[in-house]
């Protein structure tokens, strides 16, 4: 890996709405530097365009490729030397247990959303699960997104054990079950990204609603795991696993 103070980065899915927001935030700094955009539909002049590794060796490698691509990318980068940073979704269990045999000496984080607040929800759902009796999750999402359920939604079931899960009865969105628990997805053009956790029990509910605004709101999360990642053990999974870390240390 490039040894000199400014980190080298490679971004594959370049040319889509988050890859180009991560062009123009890494862009700004002084102590990153793009080497290269790995995206067939990528077709500017700003920075080299990248189909394999050959000739460059960067220090990163941002993946934020669709669903469709993602789990094909994993595999390109099985053989690289570079610290690998994943936000995007539709990530096979396969593509997970192949990301834990990489090289020890390099870093692999996926963050299924680099939202510190869907981070935060996702903690609070696990504790929450404790004590109520059921959960049902509602995810509304752009009408572009390729993946339904959402990664995040799928990402927050898996984690909650214990608990069974209501059913709304009348909802026009797809319908999902993850470890369980029931999802329902929305899509459509009023949506950017949002999650709504609804807990009950036989005497109150407890909502946890999460709404991202601007895709800006993922930078704060991406920035933190680049200040972090040297910390990090060889293979971390989600954003709260960072953030639960910091808390610890601070309380």
């Amino acid at each position: 890996m490039n040894e000199q103070s400014k980190k080298t980065v490679l971004i594959s899915g370049g040319a889509g709405k988050m890859g180009k927001l991560i062009i123009d935030y890494l862009s700004s700094k002084d102590n990153y530097e793009i080497i290269g955009i790995y995206d067939p539909a990528y077709n500017l002049d700003d920075y080299p365009s990248v189909t394999n590794l050959d000739d460059i060796d960067p220090d990163y490698i941002l993946e934020f490729s669709p669903a469709s691509a993602i789990n094909e990318n994993i595999q390109k980068w099985s053989t690289a030397t570079s610290n690998l940073i994943i936000g995007s979704s539709g990530i096979s269990d396969e593509s997970i247990s192949l990301l834990k045999t990489f090289d020890q000496n390099r870093k692999v984080v996926v963050v299924p959303n680099f939202s510190i607040g869907a981070a935060y929800q996702k903690l609070l759902s696990t504790a929450l699960s404790k004590d109520f009796e059921s959960v049902h999750i509602i995810e509304k999402h752009h009408k572009n997104k390729q993946d339904a359920p959402s990664g995040t939604s799928s990402d927050l079931a898996s984690s909650l054990f214990d608990v069974s899960s209501d059913n709304v009865v009348s909802h026009d969105g797809e319908h999902h079950n993850i470890n369980g628990i029931n999802i329902y997805s929305e899509r459509g053009e009023e949506f950017l990204a949002e999650q709504i956790v609804n807990f009950k029990s036989e005497f109150e509910t407890f909502s946890l609603e999460h709404v991202v605004n601007d895709r800006s709101a993922y930078l704060y999360g991406l920035s933190l795991v680049l200040d972090e990642i040297d910390n990090l053990p060889k293979f971390t999974l989600g954003l709260e696993t960072i953030i639960a870390q910091k808390i610890s240390i601070l309380s």
